[in-house]
């Protein structure tokens, strides 16, 4: 079962034909020019949120262009913005165009989608497509891994249902997982790797996790976390 958590317009061409790749480089370019045009006649008193999309959507087709430069600066304002305007889903959308773009802070542009994508209720799919980054970022036999699909499907579960196609794809992941981490290939063996891994307690691995994303950031975050989580205990969301 495949999902596609980003894109989701996004048309898929075969790059092995030279037509095609050039189909797709004029289709890209007729794509830009729509969004900087509509980002160019945005006024002062336009939404935040329309600014931010559209420049997510620019960061996206460069990273598609292999422009990443212009993806990352793109997608850093439009983080910028989403962040004054406290539009946390904006914002991790926005991290995520950063690490695609493989920029030298890919890998700490990634901690900050992760970090707001699990302390914010956005869109599940977002979160775990976050998760999946991490996921393939990671060696096969690493602990990383396994928490992260852990958390993917803790994540889906809370905010989707445990019957949720979503769910039912976290599960698939942590299979998947489990099997390149230790040749697990049965729920008997499923359940003693996952008892053993601590992956049946929230509490730690999504300390664990937290370790994880701290080492993706290093010491210079681009959020105040003590700052939003103070607001989110005022507001009994923490």
């Amino acid at each position: 079962m495949g999902f596609k958590y980003l894109n989701k317009d996004q048309n898929i061409f075969d790059g092995d034909d030279g037509e095609d790749v050039y189909a797709n480089e004029e289709q890209l370019k007729t794509r830009l020019e729509y969004f900087e045009k509509q980002l160019s006649e945005l006024s002062d008193n336009s939404p935040a949120e329309e600014r931010i999309n559209h420049l997510i959507e620019i960061g996206r087709i460069q990273v598609e262009r292999y422009k990443g430069n212009d993806a990352w600066e793109k997608a850093f304002t439009a983080f910028d913005l989403a962040q004054e305007n406290e539009l946390w889903e904006l914002a991790v959308e926005a991290c995520d165009v950063m690490f695609l773009s493989e920029g030298p802070e890919a890998l700490k542009a990634l901690g900050h989608a992760l970090w707001l994508g699990i302390t914010f209720p956005i869109d599940a799919e977002i979160t775990v497509a976050m998760l999946q980054h991490l996921v393939e970022e990671s060696p096969k036999e690493s602990d990383t891994r396994a928490i992260a699909s852990a958390v993917a499907h803790y994540i889906t579960s809370i905010r989707c249902g445990k019957d949720d196609d979503l769910t039912f794809f976290a599960s698939q992941m942590i299979a998947s997982v489990a099997d390149d981490h230790s040749h697990v290939s049965d729920q008997s063996t499923f359940d003693l790797w996952r008892k053993t891994l601590q992956l049946d307690k929230p509490e730690v691995f999504l300390k664990k996790l937290s370790g994880a994303i701290d080492q993706l950031v290093g010491d210079k975050w681009w959020i105040d976390r003590d700052k939003i989580r103070a607001k989110l205990d005022a507001e009994g969301k923490h």
